[in-house]
């Protein structure tokens, strides 16, 4: 079975700047992948790029074996459905309740009945362990709670990838850990694949399977936690 994802040969540049020059990196079906480096090296943009919310200047990018940027805008969105993304920021309505905030994917790409769609979204809510927090709006909640609301939102359509883009800024060590046994729960009982992009290595090595790193627009190197970790290359032992 290929790999969930393939990034082939990818190159990317904003200007002059080159951000990726030739990247190659494989994500397999199922484990939790960390994509590591310095700040600036591109890690948010991979997850753009992925999503197809960028375009590669050369190479491309196969999720489900499926060339992201050879869709069309139409078979583009029924690629992102089978993908939940959480941003660094949470991105929450404000206007929304928690569990309006919950339910909006669903309104938006099902048909299901209003009644059905907050029996889902409540138990994504019971799944991030909020349900009683429905009725909080995001200024009511503390930064731990409402990064665990957006990812109950991000998994609401039962995505088969999730995307998560500095889960771990601005956390306590508390909604920190809460956070990290949500993510490896989540990928365990819904069977996804997780891609983290993240600066926080101590936190990011406990919970990913492979590491890749990213350093001067090319992937250093990749492989499972332990063996990054205990790696001799002198380029990894310096990150």
């Amino acid at each position: 079975m290929p790999a969930h994802i393939q990034i082939e040969n990818l190159h990317f540049a904003r200007g002059q700047r080159a951000i990726f020059a030739g990247v190659d990196m494989e994500i397999e079906r199922g484990e939790v992948a960390a994509v590591v480096g310095p700040s600036g090296t591109g890690k948010t943009t991979l997850l753009r790029l992925i999503s197809g919310q960028l375009r590669p200047d050369r190479g491309r990018i196969l999720v489900d074996g499926i060339d992201v940027h050879q869709q069309s805008q139409a078979g583009l969105m029924a690629l992102r459905k089978s993908m939940g993304m959480l941003f660094q920021s949470g991105a929450l309505f404000t206007d929304m309740t928690v569990l309006e905030n919950v339910m909006f994917p669903l309104s938006v790409h099902t048909d299901l009945s209003r009644t059905m769609i907050r029996s889902i979204a409540l138990l994504k809510l019971e799944a991030v362990g909020l349900r009683g927090a429905a009725d909080y709006h995001p200024d009511q909640l503390s930064g731990g709670m409402a990064r665990r609301v957006a990812l109950a939102r991000a998994v609401a359509l039962d995505p088969s990838l999730m995307l998560y883009d500095e889960p771990f800024v601005g956390q306590d060590p508390i909604s920190m850990g809460a956070l990290l046994r949500l993510i490896q729960t989540l990928n365990e009982a819904l069977g996804i694949t997780s891609v983290i992009v993240s600066h926080d290595l101590h936190e990011t090595f406990m919970v990913a399977d492979r590491v890749n790193i990213l350093s001067q627009g090319v992937c250093i190197a990749g492989g499972p936690s332990e063996q990054i970790q205990s790696s001799t290359d002198p380029q990894v032992r310096q990150f």
